[in-house]
């Protein structure tokens, strides 16, 4: 009975769903078919390289790139406080591995290796087939430096492996805010941070100091090593953890979105000029006023994207419902996928945005394609894949239905 008040009351504190963040969840995700095709069509690392080198591309990536991930973290972290609210610590923690570590082990072993086989043959490096590459070569745990990652390796996979432990270590957090005290104190920082524009300087600020403690920011994905990535990152969860039960903080991003827009477009300028800008103009530290820049463009977009999404998003309908459960398979195929199909379209000798645009549109159709009619029917693959498993004798109706489970 104890344990149902408590659960009460923090449902109450969260308020209403927030059906804008599943919006930003959506979008987010699916931009990464953008992000990650435009990989290859740049001269930056990455496992398929088409030849190009597009400007634009560029351009779009280095905004993006300062802030898709943290958002993705933030909107996690406010999906790790919902549910701390309706299951034990103890389920939370067993939901949690279902649910991230065992699609991340089916990844590895499965979904990821077609990444690195398609990368070998490009560069050389293996010239058999795949069923060949997967037997003798992926999980032999050696390090070929010409490839970007080791067999086996996680690839994109990296963001669920750091979502499953960031919430492994916010327990004791989520333990706190769960009992009265933790929701005072909670209810007493909302009252503060929404006030004026400090839900836009508070964590910059912070981010800000992360940035200036350590003197290597650079992000390499390597989970041992990746301590500025796991500050970030683990700041950002939190941030979405807290934030979820303040509702009226939700109110002051909208109310702060222009000003955020602002510092958007002014901070963004300020990057893109540094980027086009000779490096034999520049007379001053190019990569500390790169990464001081990069938090401001971090966050004011992070804000502005919350604050206008809570403007103009805030709904639900059969669309979302059925992308909610989709978003998740979906990340997990569409690397692969994308890699695949890039290694084919690469050889077209088309231009470089008819061949951009291709991989797009037909990762987007596969991914859509194999979660249609492969993955949500049979559910085996649906855990697998990090979805729940259907009973038979409702099977049907959740197909005809197509609600988010």
């Amino acid at each position: 009975m104890m344990q149902q008040t408590v659960n009460k009351k923090n449902v109450n504190c969260l308020g209403d769903r927030q059906y804008f963040l599943d919006w930003v969840r959506i979008t987010a995700f699916a931009f990464l078919i953008f992000y990650h095709a435009a990989m290859m069509f740049v001269d930056w690392p990455f496992h398929i390289e088409s030849g190009h080198n597009s400007l634009l591309l560029k351009t779009i990536m280095i905004w993006s790139s300062q802030w898709r991930l943290d958002i993705l973290f933030i909107v996690s972290g406010v999906a790790i406080s919902y549910m701390s609210t309706k299951m034990s610590l103890k389920a939370f923690l067993w939901h949690r591995t279902v649910k991230l570590y065992l699609p991340l082990l089916f990844a590895v072993a499965v979904i990821v290796a077609p990444q690195s086989y398609y990368e070998a043959l490009q560069k050389g490096i293996f010239d058999g087939s795949f069923w060949q590459f997967w037997t003798s070569q992926y999980f032999t745990f050696s390090w070929d430096q010409r490839m970007i990652a080791p067999f086996p390796t996680y690839n994109h996979m990296w963001y669920v492996l750091y979502l499953f432990h960031y919430s492994l270590v916010l327990l004791p957090l989520l333990a706190l805010i769960n009992s009265e005290r933790g929701q005072a104190v909670l209810a007493c920082l909302e009252e503060w941070i929404v006030k004026g524009t400090r839900v836009v300087w508070l964590p910059l600020i912070i981010y800000l100091a992360i940035f200036l403690v350590f003197d290597n920011t650079a992000i390499n994905h390597t989970f041992h090593s990746d301590w500025y990535a796991h500050s970030i990152f683990l700041f950002a969860v939190t941030m979405g953890v807290c934030f979820a039960r303040m509702p009226s903080v939700w109110h002051a991003f909208e109310r702060n979105r222009y000003f955020s827009l602002i510092i958007g477009l002014i901070s963004y300028g300020l990057l893109l000029t540094l980027f086009l800008l000779p490096n034999e103009l520049v007379t001053f530290d190019k990569a500390l006023a790169w990464g001081g820049i990069g938090v401001w463009v971090k966050w004011s977009w992070i804000a502005l994207i919350i604050g206008f999404a809570k403007k103009y998003l805030n709904h639900t309908n059969n669309t979302q419902k059925y992308c909610n459960e989709l978003i998740y398979p979906f990340f997990i195929l569409h690397q692969t996928v994308l890699i695949i199909i890039g290694y084919n379209v690469i050889d077209w000798g088309a231009s470089g945005p008819v061949e951009y645009l291709a991989v797009v549109a037909g990762s987007f159709i596969l991914c859509g394609l194999l979660y249609e009619l492969v993955i949500k029917r049979v559910n085996i693959l649906r855990v697998l894949f990090g979805l729940k498993w259907v009973p038979s004798n409702k099977m049907a109706f959740h197909l005809t239905n197509r609600k988010a489970l």
